[in-house]
């Protein structure tokens, strides 16, 4: 089996949201709280960071990080996404959107960020200028759920559970169409990731058992063979690729991570 490295407690926090800032050792950690922590576990030393300058939020539950690992947006009120610079833990930006933040990813490049929300709109914003240089209406006009951004793509979930895949390198604000739109689910698209060379998208839904999806981004095809009916997800919470995306592990409700090899990625 595995060797469990570390046990960390932090204090005060259910914790619904974790990651590893690059390859920096570093994990950021945050719940409902108006706090959130950095463990720096080269040190092995927790920092406490306890509000975010300049913003009322109770809860900083939801976050992603870049690339890198030097910046973190997290998900605030009002159609806010707040950006906190990593090493000096300080507010760096408020970028701003219309209806409700409820999505949000960085491009691998780390420069861009895109969110959207309850408008459906999809909003990208330069990191370098703080300016939000491009805005279109995600096609299928329900609320956005999930983004997720590789550097061809940009794939939107809608809590109708259909994906939409749009090309990444569109003009600014254009009315587009998606590449491909995906109708497989049935549920809220609750996770979606491109694995690291981008040809393959997962996606899953929460509220719908065994509910995971693969697409084969080049040809635009869901995997037929997997998985299928048989295969024992229960439902799934959290789902990555390894590095050389030989690997997928699902995580789901029974507290189970479940380990798949992905034959395509074999040699």
């Amino acid at each position: 089996g595995s060797e469990k490295v570390h046990g960390i407690h932090f204090p005060n926090m259910p914790i619904h949201c974790a990651s590893f800032l690059g390859d920096t050792g570093s994990v950021v950690v945050s719940g409902r709280r108006s706090f959130f922590y950095i463990y720096d576990a080269v040190a092995g030393k927790i920092d406490k960071i306890p509000r975010i300058q300049g913003r009322k939020e109770k809860s900083l539950e939801k976050f992603t990080t870049s690339p890198d690992g030097s910046l973190i947006a997290f998900i605030g009120n009002d159609g806010y996404v707040i950006v906190v610079e990593t090493k000096s833990k300080m507010w760096v930006a408020d970028l701003k959107m219309n209806g409700s933040a409820r999505a949000v990813s960085f491009s691998p490049c780390g420069d861009f960020i895109s969110a959207s929300g309850s408008d459906g709109d999809v909003y990208r914003w330069d990191l370098r200028t703080k300016k939000c240089v491009d805005r279109f209406k995600n096609e299928d006009g329900t609320i956005s759920s999930y983004v997720s951004a590789t550097s061809k793509f940009l794939a939107v979930g809608a809590e109708s559970g259909v994906v939409n895949i749009y090309n990444d390198r569109s003009r600014p604000f254009q009315k587009r169409s998606p590449v491909k739109s995906i109708m497989n689910m049935h549920t809220s698209v609750d996770y979606m990731k491109f694995n690291p060379d981008g040809d393959i998208l997962a996606m899953s839904s929460r509220r719908e058992k065994d509910s995971l999806k693969l697409v084969h981004v080049p040809t635009q095809t869901v995997f037929s063979n997997w998985p299928t009916s048989k295969t024992p997800l229960g439902y799934v919470w959290s789902l990555d690729f390894s590095p050389g995306s030989k690997f997928m592990a699902i995580g789901n409700d029974k507290g189970k991570c479940l380990l798949y090899k992905l034959p395509h990625y074999e040699s």
